[in-house]
């Protein structure tokens, strides 16, 4: 069995990062900035981006970066959508929009999966051919050691993409609504929820009242310390994006941004790095955050060693 706690992450350096109108249809996260210009705002997210890539490092996280050629894909920055290596396999997932399936380079993925000892797994894609969307683990807040999935429903997350994601991966699947700021469905599960190896953080407010007692009983069948966001926290500070890591020496950390640092409970911190001995790692990425709709996690898309 994988370790579930990864030590090392994959990261893409933007060429020309920018709000992504393609995307903004279904994710009420994204902001257009209209005082910065083009080359501004590249440059201060290529800034916000370096600076993560060298705390992880600083803290003895492996991070394999690759530096983006294409200029036609403002998303870029946010790999963990299109590929995935949590099972035996290197995935690669189907995308909503025409611009974000641009970012699947082959020279990327083929040097993820040699390195890591994995073959490739295309099968998914062909559900994108019909339609059918699965965004990685932005649609996928996993349970490692059980094989458990969390799927909130949405435009970029669809049914049929998951019954299909079972029979590749072997994992099952837990599906349920869960609403966004703009009281749509929320455009990514792991906006909402980031599963830790004995604790998840979780915005169960947004979860339909359908659905909400069943997520959360089977988060606590899985023995997981819920710790509970508030909307507030999650549509405004991206409080439920956060990943968990570890470095060579086994010491845990959770990545979030700084500005979902900064709204956390005394409460919160405490179970985070008290109860759950997890350091925390608050990461600068206000631009990033407010133009792509995405927050930490979604920059780092795990590496699982065969």
């Amino acid at each position: 069995m994988i370790n579930t706690i990864p030590k090392s992450v994959a990261m893409v350096r933007p060429k020309s990062f920018a709000f992504n109108p393609q995307t903004a249809e279904n994710n009420a996260f994204q902001h257009e900035l209209a005082h910065f210009t083009p080359a501004q705002i590249q440059d201060i997210a290529a800034l916000e981006f370096d600076n993560m890539v060298a705390m992880l490092k600083a803290k003895g996280i492996k991070v394999m970066v690759f530096q983006e050629q294409d200029s036609n894909t403002p998303d870029s920055i946010f790999p963990n959508n299109w590929f995935s290596t949590f099972t035996h396999e290197v995935v690669l997932y189907p995308m909503c929009t025409s611009n974000r399936r641009l970012e699947r380079k082959s020279t990327v993925y083929k040097k993820i999966a040699n390195d890591l000892r994995k073959p490739l797994n295309t099968q998914l894609l062909k559900e994108e051919k019909k339609g059918e969307i699965l965004e990685g683990t932005g649609s996928l807040v996993c349970d490692y050691a059980s094989k458990t999935a969390f799927a909130a429903i949405s435009p970029r997350t669809t049914h049929k993409a998951l019954d299909r994601f079972e029979q590749v991966s072997g994992y099952s699947t837990v599906r349920f609504d869960a609403l966004g700021p703009d009281g749509n469905l929320i455009y990514h599960t792991n906006v909402m929820m980031t599963m830790g190896s004995t604790f998840v953080i979780i915005g169960l407010d947004t979860i339909a009242e359908e659905h909400k007692t069943m997520v959360a009983a089977q988060l606590t069948s899985l023995g997981k310390d819920i710790i509970a966001l508030t909307n507030e926290q999650v549509y405004s500070h991206f409080a439920g994006n956060m990943l968990q890591l570890q470095n060579a020496k086994g010491k845990q950390f959770i990545v979030m941004s700084s500005e979902a640092y900064s709204c956390l409970t005394s409460e919160q911190k405490d179970l985070i790095q008290n109860k759950h001995q997890n350091e925390i790692i608050a990461v600068p990425i206000h631009l990033i955050e407010k133009i792509g709709g995405g927050s930490a996690r979604c920059m780092m898309a795990e590496l699982f060693h065969a």
